[in-house]
């Protein structure tokens, strides 16, 4: 029943990212007006990422009012609402609404014939709405983005107007920016689709945020999901093959209520509304500039029928344009007195030297660099060393304690020659102090185990540190947002931080060659996403986690887990309807010793 052996650490270096210490930034300065050199073409700012506001005619006057001010650059359409944007002093792009009008949609596509006289029209109505000749094309929006390949007839003829007219587009001397929303495939034969659509215009993805559900969450975490958002689409396309500086990101500021397309969804009160809003600029500010996007643009300043009327929208505008230059607006001014100004708050903001910041405590960048030289990776190590400032501030360990338990190792393993020990690590590309960090860790966990023993609490050490590790894990900040553990976003926010084996690699330390016990009996349960596991923890005080095993009839046991397992649950989503399997838990030390299979639980689903 066991699965093939694996190496101690290759479990935490599946699916990670990884720190890349050398080319770290302290933190951004956070609010900060955005440099103005240089006066560039038709008012458009010479520096990136440029924001893009939408100003179309459903933009109410007093919300316009907001956004014509110089130093702002709108969206939008026709003669006259472009014109009084300019005499305020805002810059001009032009917004296509109806893309479909001019390329179908995926069933029903535009003849290609009609594409090259279409673009020259487009063109020239840019360029008179505009006052620019070479404006940028707002393009809204693709249609069937998450389609994989191959395609249909017609959406392959769909998708070749499209590229087709974003070509013609930039031949003539426009920027087109093509706007993405859903869950586009990137992948695989639609790879080069995006690649060459990338050579001749922008891709900007609708990243919208449900306030009601990011308020909630707190500064920390409402911030991070956001990045992390971001993020994850900034690296969808990266490995397709699309650089940053092709990308930009859509935020949308919609007052309607309709489930799921998220927006303010009716978040009261009007303070809480306008911190998501500043929370969002400043979250795309960050990884703007870290990644290097090209633009940030905005969507939902209009009013679309009863349901999107909203009296505080230019309140909201003000906060926006204030949350990324605060001399664009003076929104303090009309926000409201419990609003809360601070522009740091949930932004990534750390101590120097700091890789992470959390409630109580820091991971330095230093140990990271020193650990990872034995872990062989910086993720593996942040995890550790995070694990370890979790506990070390429950459960302290004297210096004294780890240099008896030091030296014992020494009388141990090397006859007392200290000389021997230190060549041993070095072999291992470890210090002392290395060392003695894990040799600390060892003994956390046993004051931890005796401890819990002691007040008669049916509490283990594996349950009782996940609880700690999860519950701080929730107020980390992260260079990158690169977090230590591992998790399953966005499905969710949670982070399960477990415990890195590092005795394993430092097996002299503890010689622990004995096996933790066999897990308890799982328990399987039919859910809606499969098959779902539970199981007790084990006693030990150096249990690691738990391996989860399925045997499907007819085949060979396999491994269902990336890393191991710190909760006590697991949901099985892979197993295809009708069939019938087998599993058994495992558990792990410490030292990386595999405790025999649990007894078998069977499951058709």
């Amino acid at each position: 029943m066991s699965p093939s052996p694996r190496h101690p650490f290759a479990p935490f270096a599946v699916g990670l990212l990884v720190v890349i210490l050398a080319a770290a930034v302290v933190a951004l300065t956070v609010g900060a007006a955005p440099s103005r050199s240089a006066v560039p073409v038709c008012g458009l700012p010479s520096t990136t990422p440029i924001w893009i506001d939408y100003g179309e005619g459903s933009v109410k006057p007093d919300t316009r009012a907001v956004l014509a001010h110089p130093g702002v650059v709108v969206a939008t359409s026709g003669a006259a609402v472009p014109a009084e944007f300019r005499k305020g002093g805002a810059a001009t792009t032009y917004w296509v609404l109806h893309l479909d009008r001019l390329v179908g949609d995926p069933s029903d596509p535009a003849d290609p014939a009609t594409i090259p006289a279409a673009v020259p029209k487009l063109l020239a109505q840019a360029k008179a709405s505009s006052g620019c000749d070479t404006p940028w094309i707002a393009l809204n929006e693709l249609l069937g983005s998450g389609s994989a390949a191959p395609w249909s007839a017609t959406t392959t003829q769909y998708r070749a107007d499209v590229l087709a007219l974003v070509q013609g587009l930039a031949a003539g001397g426009a920027h087109p920016a093509l706007l993405v929303h859903g869950d586009p495939t990137v992948a695989g034969a639609t790879a080069g689709w995006w690649q060459q659509l990338a050579q001749s215009g922008d891709i900007v993805y609708e990243a919208y945020y449900d306030a009601s559900h990011i308020y909630p969450m707190g500064p920390v975490m409402g911030n991070r999901r956001m990045r992390l958002g971001i993020r994850n689409v900034v690296s969808l396309f990266e490995g397709a093959g699309i650089p940053a500086a092709r990308l930009g990101v859509m935020l949308g500021f919609h007052s309607a209520q309709t489930p799921g397309i998220a927006g303010r969804q009716g978040l009261q009160p009007t303070e809480a509304w306008l911190r998501v809003v500043k929370w969002e600029a400043l979250a795309a500010q960050q990884v703007a500039s870290e990644e290097h996007l090209t633009s940030i643009w905005s969507w939902g300043w209009g009013t679309f029928g009863p349901e999107s009327v909203d009296p505080d929208k230019p309140a909201a505008a003000c906060t926006y344009l204030w949350a990324r230059d605060p001399s664009l607006c003076n929104a303090p001014a009309g926000a409201g007195v419990t609003f809360n100004t601070s522009m740091v708050e949930g932004q990534i903001v750390l101590p120097a030297g700091a890789a992470c910041t959390f409630a109580g405590g820091h991971v330095w960048q230093a140990g990271v660099t020193r650990l990872a030289s034995l872990t062989g990776d910086p993720q593996v190590a942040l995890t550790a060393l995070f694990a370890r400032a979790a506990l070390s501030r429950a459960v302290p360990v004297t210096q004294q304690q780890v240099l008896a338990a030091e030296q014992a190792v020494i009388d141990r393993a090397f006859h007392g020659n200290r000389q021997a020990y230190l060549q041993a690590l070095g072999r291992r590309h470890a210090t002392v102090e290395t060392a003695r960090g894990v040799i600390g860790d060892e003994l956390r966990r046993k004051a931890l185990a005796a401890s819990l023993g002691g007040s008669g609490a049916d509490e283990t050490v594996f349950g009782w540190t996940a609880a700690r590790e999860s519950q701080l894990a929730t107020t980390l900040t992260c260079l990158g947002d690169v977090l230590p553990g591992s998790g399953n976003f966005p499905a969710s926010d949670d982070r399960d931080i477990g415990v890195v084996p590092l005795p394993a690699l430092l097996p002299f330390l503890f010689a622990d060659r004995t096996p933790p016990a066999a897990a308890a009996q799982p328990a399987a349960t039919l859910v809606a996403a499969g098959v779902s596991l539970t199981w007790a923890a084990g006693a030990e005080p150096d249990l690691a986690g738990y391996d989860v095993i399925r045997t499907v009839a007819g085949g060979v046991p396999g491994l269902l887990n990336s890393v191991p397992l710190e909760r006590l649950a697991f949901v099985d989503e892979t197993l295809p309807k009708g069939l019938t399997a087998t599993y058994v838990i495992r558990a792990l030390d410490s030292s990386a010793n595999l405790g025999a299979p649990s007894p078998a639980v069977t499951v058709t689903r």
